[in-house]
């Protein structure tokens, strides 16, 4: 006999440790994806102020490390304004951006086969010549709003391998599905954790 968990329609996280504050907490909906996945959906684009709350907190645990790093990349697109908010933070000047199109202004672009959780089909990123001989020998801190079966993580460290540049440590909102304070042997700094219905 089969027990089915009754997952609640909402799931609350925090993004900040001043729990007084409204920006700390972002009620999560549980969406059901064509693939038959249930998540609870994190969607930080557009929200300045929740951006800038989980920014800080994840400034504040890169620096707990002690981890030195030279780079913020991050995937697009969903992580984009939280990784520019948190390159002000850290006095990083750019950070790098893998794009899941090529573009015209990308010169002879190296790219990566990446299988996430929340898209149906197999996607791609792309990183253009100039700016991975820039990151080769760099040390880079991946930016990302939710690490889960590890689809996008895999991919970024294949692309890793292929320019040359190393991983030192995860930045990530929320963990999804395993608890984790590392992934690949990678240390791995969140916010919250969030269960995979």
């Amino acid at each position: 006999m089969t027990t089915t968990v009754k997952w609640p329609d909402v799931w609350r996280v925090c993004l900040c440790e001043d729990a007084d504050a409204d920006a700390c907490f972002v009620d999560l909906p549980l969406v059901s994806g064509d693939n038959g996945v249930r998540i609870y959906a994190l969607d930080l684009m557009g929200k300045t102020v929740q951006n800038s709350a989980a920014a800080k907190s994840l400034c504040d645990r890169i620096k707990e490390t002690g981890i030195d790093f030279d780079v913020l990349i991050t995937a697009e697109s969903k992580a984009i304004a939280l990784t520019n908010e948190l390159a002000k933070l850290v006095n990083n000047e750019d950070y790098i951006v893998l794009r899941k199109s090529p573009k015209l202004y990308m010169p002879d672009p190296v790219m990566v086969e990446v299988q996430s959780i929340t898209t149906k089909n197999v996607q791609y990123l792309y990183l253009g010549r100039d700016k991975a001989d820039a990151l080769a020998g760099k040390k880079a801190v991946v930016v990302d709003d939710v690490v889960s079966t590890g689809g996008t993580m895999d991919a970024i460290l294949d692309m890793a391998n292929k320019v040359g540049f190393e991983v030192s440590l995860i930045a990530t909102v929320l963990t999804e599905g395993e608890d984790r304070d590392q992934y690949r042997g990678i240390p791995l700094v969140k916010l919250d954790h969030i269960p995979l219905p």
